[in-house]
C-alpha cells in the first residue's frame, strides 16, 4: 500500500503562474483593472450561465477580485501577442492534501460566442495541463449548469465524467437551477488533450 506523506503535501508550494502561454492565447492573472471587462462580460449574453451576487455591479466585481484567496487564480484570456481580452478562466478550490482542484469560470466575450475560435478550448487545455503536469494533481473537478447543454456535451465528448447531479442547487435569474458535477483524472488527461489538440489543429492551417 502506498504511504502518503501528509506533512509533505500540506507544505506543498504549488506556485501558480501569473502568465501561461499557448499557441493562440495568453493567460494572465486577473487584476483590479480587469473589473470593467469582467463586469461587461458577465452582464451580457456571455454571463447567462454565471452566478451573480445580489445587486451585481462593477463595485461588487472589484470587491470580488480583491477578496480572492491564495487557493485560486483567475486568468484573463488574451489573444496571443495582442492586447485583446477575450474572456477569463480560473483554477480554484485548490486542495493540496487531496490533490484536487477545480477549473471553471470560463467566460468568453459576447462577440466570440457565436464564432469558431480556439480561445476557449486552448484556455481549458492550458489550465488542465497546468494542474496535471505542473502542479502534479490527480483530479480536476467542475460544475456545469444543466441549462448549458453545449458545454456539458463538449466536456463529456472530451472525456470528463459526470459524477453527480444537484437539483435546484443554484439561483440564476431568480430561479433555482440544476448542476452537473464533472471530473477528470490525471490518467485520462492524455485522451482529453489529444481531442482538444485535434480541434486546435484546424486553426493552425
Amino acid at each position: 500500500m502506498k504511504v502518503i506523506d501528509l506533512k509533505r503535501i500540506e507544505s506543498m508550494d504549488y506556485k501558480f503562474e501569473n502568465v501561461i502561454e499557448g499557441d493562440f492565447v495568453t493567460l494572465r492573472k486577473v487584476v483590479l483593472d480587469d473589473a470593467p471587462d469582467i463586469y461587461r462580460w458577465r452582464s451580457s449574453e456571455s454571463g447567462r450561465y454565471m452566478r451573480h451576487v445580489p445587486d451585481y455591479s462593477l463595485e461588487s466585481q472589484i470587491e470580488w477580485i480583491r477578496n480572492r484567496t491564495a487557493s485560486e487564480l483567475n486568468y484573463i484570456i488574451y489573444i496571443k501577442d495582442s492586447e485583446t481580452k477575450v474572456g477569463m478562466i480560473a483554477i480554484y478550490d485548490v486542495n493540496s492534501i487531496d490533490l484536487v482542484a477545480n477549473v471553471g469560470r470560463l467566460l468568453l466575450s459576447e462577440e466570440y460566442l457565436k464564432k469558431s475560435t480556439p480561445y476557449g478550448l486552448e484556455s481549458l487545455l492550458l489550465t488542465y495541463s497546468f494542474v496535471f503536469d505542473r502542479m502534479n494533481f490527480r483530479k480536476i473537478c467542475g460544475d456545469i449548469l444543466a441549462l448549458n447543454t453545449e458545454m456539458f456535451n463538449m466536456q463529456k465528448f472530451l472525456g470528463m465524467t459526470q459524477e453527480g447531479y444537484l437539483t435546484q442547487h443554484v439561483l440564476i435569474d431568480d430561479k433555482y437551477q440544476d448542476l452537473f458535477i464533472m471530473s477528470l483524472f490525471k490518467e485520462n488527461f492524455n485522451s482529453y488533450r489529444k481531442k482538444i489538440n485535434f480541434f486546435l489543429r484546424s486553426f493552425k492551417q
